[in-house]
């Protein structure tokens, strides 16, 4: 692993940028999605003592998350356990203990399919990000379900069958236990479906990412947008839901990426000299500079942080803010 820091040109602009260099393929590296909060999927924390609490070596602020629940927006999976589904058709990384990794937009598809052959699209699987159709909550969200918006209904399956059906009432107010061998449907605005889940239905679930290749890395984080692939900026912020103010705005950014040679590149670009941090392009074309052949933003400003060894490498810690995950370096001897 290694430590390097200086001013990446762009143009007029010189940009202070600090970065580790890491061999995924070296013996006794492993990287992993590491929780402010573990096991649960809420809470923040800074990175300084995430990192240290559990053992990493090195690490950086990962995906984005709702600041007022402290849950998370994005994919996280962990040991092939979706902890948070993706969502928006965002970027994401993807990676493997052989040294492997993809970045791309990612898209999780769920159906839930009745007797009848009925497919019941599922919008999202145990995520915070609320929106009308079927939210889906197994056992790796928690042990129970709280109702994250008003007036939804709440379908708890057992061995694959419905086992109840209650209204769920006012957001926050009442929690219903996720079974172990099974999940909870929470049914938003389009109740309809309600209707095909009486009590004792039988019931398929189908499960397909986009594209498929993710379906194999056991563990992926997201965040976005996607910055480069096959060497060249493929920035479409607009494709991956985000506003256009978002995407205007300059900031202080973290980032990852992989170079030719397959190895990891752990990123924190602060402000040019005089002036503000870099956008979205800006960002793409440093990556692109360093080598990255593939590259992936992630949750910045305030949040952007680089630990390494007991230290943030990138900013005084009383600068950073509380976040609720990261991507962790660890080394086993």
């Amino acid at each position: 692993m290694q430590w390097r820091q200086q001013y990446q040109n762009l143009g007029t602009a010189r940009f202070p940028v600090v970065w580790l260099e890491v061999n995924p393929r070296q013996a006794g590296v492993k990287i992993r999605p590491i929780l402010s909060n573990p096991p649960a999927d809420q809470g923040t924390a800074p990175l300084l003592q995430t990192a240290e609490l559990s053992g990493a070596a090195a690490a950086i602020n990962a995906g984005f998350f709702n600041r007022i629940n402290r849950l998370a927006l994005g994919a996280i999976r962990r040991d092939n356990k979706w902890l948070s589904g993706p969502i928006l058709n965002r970027g994401a990384i993807a990676w493997n203990d052989r040294g492997e990794f993809a970045i791309d937009r990612l898209t999780l598809q769920e159906n839930v399919i009745t007797p009848a052959n009925q497919r019941l699209p599922v919008s999202h699987l145990n995520s915070a990000y609320v929106q009308p159709g079927i939210g889906r909550y197994n056992p790796d969200w928690g042990t129970t379900y709280t109702p994250l918006s008003g007036n939804e209904i709440v379908v708890t399956v057992a061995g694959d069958r419905v086992v109840s059906q209650s209204p769920g009432g006012a957001a926050g107010t009442t929690s219903f236990p996720i079974p172990a061998n099974g999940y909870i449907l929470a049914l938003r605005s389009d109740l309809f479906p309600a209707s095909q889940l009486s009590i004792g239905t039988l019931l398929r679930l189908e499960t397909n990412t986009f594209p498929a290749d993710f379906n194999r890395f056991p563990y992926i984080l997201g965040g976005g947008p996607v910055l480069v692939q096959n060497s060249r900026v493929v920035l479409d912020a607009k494709a991956e839901g985000f506003s256009d103010a978002y995407v205007r705005q300059t900031a202080i950014r973290s980032a990852i990426g992989r170079t030719a040679a397959g190895n990891l590149l752990i990123v924190a670009v602060h402000n040019r000299a005089g002036g503000a941090g870099p956008n979205f392009a800006e960002l793409a074309q440093i990556l692109q500079q360093m080598g990255a052949v593939e590259a992936l933003n992630l949750d910045g400003g305030s949040s952007t942080s680089l630990y390494l060894g007991g230290s943030l490498l990138d900013r005084p810690p009383s600068t950073a803010a509380r976040v609720h995950n990261a991507i962790g370096i660890f080394i086993q001897p």
